[in-house]
């Protein structure tokens, strides 16, 4: 008997009867798969896999809007201050979320400031969020599911469209995802090991607060205490030892930094807690905080961002559904999806990133049926998997190719929408032999080791790699030339005057007034504030479509226009103050 029926059989007496979710070789429903190499060169290919997904694209570009923006300004701040306690962006206290993510992304780039730029110091905390939430959902899988289980599960995590792009920018939401998994980590051992249950389920309890806010510790509290409160098996006393094990493993993540805020300033700590948290979720801020929640936003959003994730563990669950219910993993799993989309659902604010979560039980919970899918679905999910990867790939490449030649971008409208025709490329050896790399070596690595995945869900993983690597290294800087605002600031320093006594600003948001900070040194002034009165340089942000009325501005003289290549919707306008005669 294998680890996943050993499993199976100590969950409930009812369940011994079935066959485990995992694939078996001998199973004549699935397709036959390569001989496996030796287990520590398997191993070895699979952390290339990994290690491949998560560093490719990672760092070579700038700070791109909404998230990162605000993120690198914090940083700068913390690093150049010694300021750790209050997030501090543009001259301004920034205190939408708790600063767990700005102090590893400023250790980060403080340790490599030597070889990297700032941000893309920064941005490795990324790198360092995403790979332990990595390890933690592997040993989840194989603990669950038995040997090379864990692998799936994580292959279905990064397959899932909503992780491609969040996994490589600067995300407070991705420490609130590696909390998830450690406290998930917590619950999958709990029964079994009350203390190493305990302190993993409390530290990630403590770090998904110190990074997101009261989000992580309501949600996964509430699914430790629904859990013996909806299922017999938990209503042990060595179970509620370990929840309370937990309370004192996250009681330091939970009161330290708050404590220390309140200290700092009682109106700032209400400020993030009030506002940010209570108010975000219940709406009472959200107009003047944002990201208001739409009526069918999750309707519309998680098909595609839970996409392989969703349907798997839709199928997973019919298969299993007369005894899914008795199953651990199968109670942990629904409980977590559960509590998350009620919440989701009834915040008054809404991004996609809000349900990176989410996706942990789906991958969990949809990773055993990927292996045993019906064999026309499967063959059909491979060939379209393969057939998007080749027609993106050729794109992709050919694309590039015809900027090469012609030393401009092709003129196609699906492009011309979105990334700017006046870019000039440049070709990059380094880019050109990592982009040789991401179309092949995502193929032999599959060959060897991703097919115990299924054929299906192992195409899609390696199509999409091979999509985002070639992105990563051969479009980057067309994508940075979009996205980043280091040439409009670069204008404005030139049309800047010699002297003057400090810059004032109308419709600039928290990116744009971050990146002024961040690129030019300027803090800008609201011009509704005492100082930004008595500023003689004026900068606008707006809509292209409705510029400025020189009416409006009887005092001021404009002496720059500008906007991000092929931004029409946002413009900047720059202005310097005239002299009044009599003044």
């Amino acid at each position: 008997m294998d680890a996943a029926s050993d499993n199976i059989t100590r969950f409930h007496p009812q369940v011994a009867r079935l066959a485990p979710l995992a694939p078996q070789a001998d199973d004549p429903d699935l397709p036959a798969l390569a001989p496996m190499p030796g287990r520590h060169y398997e191993i070895s290919l699979f952390t290339a896999v990994i290690v491949l997904y998560v560093l490719v694209g990672l760092i070579g570009h700038d700070p791109w809007k909404q998230d990162e923006t605000y993120i690198t300004a914090i940083v700068r701040h913390m690093l150049d201050s010694g300021d750790w306690t209050v997030p501090m962006m543009a001259g301004e206290p920034f205190m939408e979320k708790p600063p767990l993510f700005y102090w590893v992304a400023a250790l980060c780039a403080g340790l490599f400031s030597p070889f990297l730029a700032l941000h893309d110091g920064a941005r490795l905390a990324t790198g360092f969020f995403v790979s332990g939430t990595c390890f933690s959902v592997a040993w989840i899988g194989r603990r669950w599911w038995g040997r090379r289980q864990g692998r799936i599960c994580l292959v279905t995590l990064l397959s899932c469209l909503g992780m491609v792009l969040h996994a490589h920018i600067m995300l407070t939401d991705l420490a609130m995802l590696m909390g998830f998994a450690i406290a998930m980590c917590g619950l999958a051992l709990c029964r079994d090991k009350l203390l190493e249950g305990g302190i993993l389920l409390g530290t990630g309890i403590g770090i998904g607060f110190l990074a997101k806010g009261l989000l992580a510790p309501c949600v996964l509290w509430a699914c430790a205490l629904l859990l013996p409160l909806l299922f017999d098996r938990w209503r042990r006393p060595d179970y509620a030892r370990t929840l309370a094990i937990s309370f004192v493993a996250a009681a330091p993540w939970l009161f330290i930094w708050p404590a220390a805020l309140f200290h700092r300033s009682p109106q700032l700590f209400m400020e993030w807690f009030w506002l940010n948290n209570i108010g975000r979720f219940v709406g009472f801020s959200v107009p003047s905080l944002g990201a208001i929640h739409s009526k069918w936003f999750w309707l519309a959003t998680l098909p595609w961002f839970a996409f392989p994730a969703l349907p798997l563990a839709l199928l997973s669950l019919w298969h299993h559904r007369a005894t899914a219910f008795f199953w651990e993993p199968f109670q942990i799993s629904i409980v977590v999806i559960v509590a998350l989309m009620a919440v989701l659902w009834q915040s008054a604010s809404a991004r996609d990133n809000y349900a990176l979560p989410l996706l942990l039980p789906l991958a969990l919970l949809g990773a055993p049926a990927a292996a045993r899918l019906p064999a026309a679905i499967d063959r059909f999910w491979r060939w379209v998997a393969c057939a998007l990867g080749v027609i993106f790939a050729a794109f992709t490449w050919g694309t590039w190719i015809c900027m090469m030649f012609k030393g401009a971008p092709p003129t196609l409208p699906i492009i011309a929408n979105y990334l700017p025709h006046q870019f000039i490329p440049r070709f990059e050896a380094p880019a050109f032999i990592a982009a040789l790399a991401m179309t092949i070596a995502p193929l032999f690595l599959a060959r060897h080791l991703l097919r115990l995945a299924g054929l299906g869900l192992s195409a899609w993983f390696v199509s999409l790699m091979i999509g985002w690597g070639l992105v990563a290294c051969l479009w980057l800087p067309w994508l940075d030339a979009a996205k980043s605002y280091r040439g409009v600031y670069d204008s404005v320093k030139t049309a800047l005057p010699t002297r003057y006594k400090c810059v004032a600003e109308i419709g600039m948001g928290e990116s744009e007034r971050a990146m002024l900070a961040y690129y030019l040194g300027v803090t800008a002034a609201r011009m509704q504030s005492a100082r930004g009165a008595n500023c003689d340089v004026l900068l606008i942000n707006g809509a292209a479509n409705d510029p400025p009325r020189d009416t409006d501005l009887p005092q001021w003289t404009q002496v720059w226009q500008g906007a991000r290549p092929g931004d029409r919707g946002e413009r900047f306008w720059l202005y310097t103050q005239v002299a009044i005669p009599g003044k």
